[in-house]
Order: structure tokens, then C-alpha cells, then sequence
């Protein structure tokens, strides 16, 4: 049931409302001082479908059940009219790990982040969630630790898939997604596409800031999503400069078909755990 209220009207009812960014028109984002929960993020958003709501609904809903330090809290969410919807969140103070990635730059520092990142994303998995857009962008540091944002594409495997069969590819940012994304396998997503994208993530931490399957660093004329495809990326150039340990993870992390990842969450943690603690 949708709400008769304009959206200057939801801004207004805020003291102190502070643009913070405005993508076209298809979201607006504000903070504001709510009389309740202090500073927060208010994102107020266009939806051209039902499909595109029923995301939204399912975004919000995972947020409200999740109540963990790795995520945002939801506060509020009402739909303003036929195409407008609003969205009360936590403010997270912080900076996207693609400006600080240099903070993560040693094996030890890198595998404790992707440790606390396993963390976060289990807390999804064990609600069969798989968050489908894990990147920088979407990853804040705050106070040290990572708090993981934009659950706007994530998969509840226990619902009704979204996504048109016959898309190219599924929902993504194709620089961070799995092969199963890019050629929209529905089948094959679980948990093990999340791996995916934080091997991404793992190599990049490595590699100073540069993607593991950028062009550049491969000498070749494709495209990122196009290499990801294709299996190419710097394994060559990482296996020497990395430890054993380290390349053996990362390695596992990024193989081409999920079987080739590793199968649970505990695996990985238990030999980041090793690496972490110094141990041989």
C-alpha cells in the first residue's frame, strides 16, 4: 500500500538534512538527525517495477533481521507512491576500502580483513543470502573493522530467483563478479560466488590496489569481465610474490568453477587463522 507523501515532505520532517550524493534521480541520499536514532542516512529512491520493489522489500528485510556490526542498521523503509520509496539507515563514518587499500597492503593485515569480511558474509550465508556485489565500494572501514553495505541484488536462495533466465548475464558489477554471474548460471550461485568476488578483493588488497584481472597487468586488450571468463588473471605474478600459504588461498578462492572453491567458510578461516598468528 503506498503512501500519499511528497518526497520534500519526508526531508522536511529531518533537522539539518545534508546532501550527500544524487545518482540521476534514481536515488537521492541525505543525512539527517532523526529525534530517535541521531545522525542517519536517509535514501530516497525510484523504482521503475515491481521487481525492482520486491529487491528493495528484500533488502530491507534482510537488514532488519540481521542486527550485526557488520551491516547497517535499518530503521525505516515506506513507499512514497507508484515509482518513490524512502529508506532510513545507520550512518556509517568511514572510508571505502578502495581509498584506503594501502592500510591492507602486508599478507598478515590483507588476510585479517578478509578474516572479519568472512565473518560478515557468514552471518548472510547461514540465512542462505548470498550478497551477489561484494566490492570496495561497498565495503566501509570504520573504526579499523569493515562494515558491508548495498545489499540491493543480494539472492535469497529460498525465494523466488528475480532475475530473468534468458539475461545475459545476472545481477553484478561485472568487474567483481563470478564466471556463474557474468554467464547468469541462476543454478550455481551460492555461497561460493560471494568467495569469488573476495578473492577479487584479496588479490587487489595484494597487488597494492590493482585488480588482479586488469588488463594492464596482463598485457592483453580484453576487458576485466572478459578475463574473468577466460580464467586469465595474475597468477604468475602473485605466486612470486606471495607466500605459499597466501597464493594457496587465494588461488582456491578464484577458481573458475565453484567446485574448485573451497566448500566451507571454516576452511578458509582456519588457514587465514594460521597465517594471521604467524604460526608455520
Amino acid at each position: 500500500m503506498t503512501i500519499p507523501v511528497k518526497v520534500d515532505d519526508v526531508i522536511c520532517k529531518f533537522e539539518n538534512p545534508t546532501l550527500l550524493s544524487d545518482k540521476g534521480g534514481q536515488k537521492i541520499v541525505y543525512t539527517i538527525q532523526h529525534p530517535e536514532f541521531g545522525r542517519c542516512v536517509l535514501k530516497i529512491g525510484h523504482y521503475g517495477s515491481m521487481t525492482t520493489l520486491e529487491r528493495i522489500k528484500r533488502e530491507v528485510s534482510i537488514l532488519s533481521s540481521l542486527k550485526s556490526d557488520y551491516f547497517p542498521t535499518n530503521f525505516d523503509f515506506q513507499v512514497l507512491d507508484q515509482s518513490r520509496f524512502f529508506i532510513i539507515e545507520e550512518l556509517i563514518n568511514g572510508h571505502t576500502l578502495d581509498k584506503v587499500f594501502r592500510q591492507f597492503s602486508s599478507e598478515q593485515e590483507s588476510c585479517k580483513l578478509l578474516n572479519e569480511l568472512l565473518s560478515a558474509v557468514s552471518q548472510l550465508w547461514a540465512q542462505k543470502v548470498i550478497h551477489r556485489d561484494l566490492k570496495p565500494e561497498n565495503i566501509i572501514i570504520a573504526n579499523g573493522g569493515p562494515r558491508i553495505l548495498d545489499l540491493g541484488i543480494a539472492r535469497v536462495l529460498d525465494e523466488t530467483s528475480l532475475t530473468c533466465s534468458l539475461a545475459p548475464f545476472g545481477p553484478c558489477t561485472p568487474n567483481y563478479a563470478s564466471p556463474e554471474q557474468l554467464q547468469n548460471r541462476k543454478k550455481s550461485i551460492d555461497h561460493r560466488t560471494d568467495q569469488f568476488s573476495l578473492g577479487i578483493i584479496l588479490g587487489q588488497l595484494l597487488l597494492d590496489g590493482t585488480h588482479p584481472f586488469c588488463p594492464s597487468l596482463l598485457g592483453n586488450g580484453s576487458s576485466i569481465p572478459e578475463n574473468i571468463n577466460a580464467n586469465i588473471w595474475a597468477k604468475d605474478i602473485l605466486k612470486t610474490k606471495l607466500s605459499e600459504p597466501v597464493f594457496y588461498i587465494l588461488q582456491r578462492m578464484l577458481g573458475h568453477e565453484p567446485y574448485q572453491r573451497f566448500r566451507k567458510v571454516d576452511e578458509i578461516r582456519d588457514k587465514l587463522n594460521i597465517i594471521i598468528l604467524g604460526e608455520s
